[in-house]
């Protein structure tokens, strides 16, 4: 149950942080690195390129990553145990899973509803911040799979307390 739960709430997570103003001057986590997404087609369109956040929770072994774009929000999560810094491939799923696993949503603030990934890899490596990419697929409006490719790049990341998975 708590799996499909963290997978339901991405679309909210990105979203929330809009909302709520978020960004480099008024965010509680560090300064963003940046997370770039295009839908790639016949014509290659740009939905996200702006700056983004992450944190790791080590007793859920989650590491979630929101980023915020002019006319799309992203989050994706992944399922990943320590050591961050040995670069893994997570296959992507609606839900999240075991380990290995990792979920995203994609969503434009003014559509309101999310697009859930239904499959493709995240790859991430993640030291002093999380750089990698990813290869997602998405249902559009018509049902149909597109493709979303993407770049994380130096984003910086807050280890949440272990018992709890609050900020510090």
């Amino acid at each position: 149950m708590r799996r499909l739960l963290l997978a339901a709430a991405l679309p909210a997570l990105a979203g929330a942080a809009c909302s709520a103003g978020r960004g480099p001057g008024n965010s509680p986590f560090p300064a963003g690195g940046r997370f770039t997404a295009e839908r790639v087609a016949r014509r290659t369109t740009t939905l996200v390129s702006g700056p983004a956040w992450a944190t790791y929770c080590p007793s859920e072994s989650l590491l979630v990553i929101v980023a915020l774009g002019r006319a799309w929000n992203a989050g994706i999560a992944v399922r990943a145990v320590p050591p961050l810094s040995v670069q893994r491939d997570f296959q992507v799923q609606m839900a999240l899973g075991d380990v290995g696993t990792a979920a995203a949503a994609f969503r434009a603030p003014v559509a309101g509803v999310a697009r859930v990934g239904v499959g493709g890899t995240v790859q991430v490596a993640a030291t002093t911040a999380v750089d990698g990419r990813f290869d997602i697929a998405l249902p559009d409006s018509g049902g149909q799979r597109v493709s979303i490719r993407g770049t994380l790049s130096r984003i910086p990341f807050t280890t949440l307390s272990a018992a709890t998975c609050t900020p510090p």
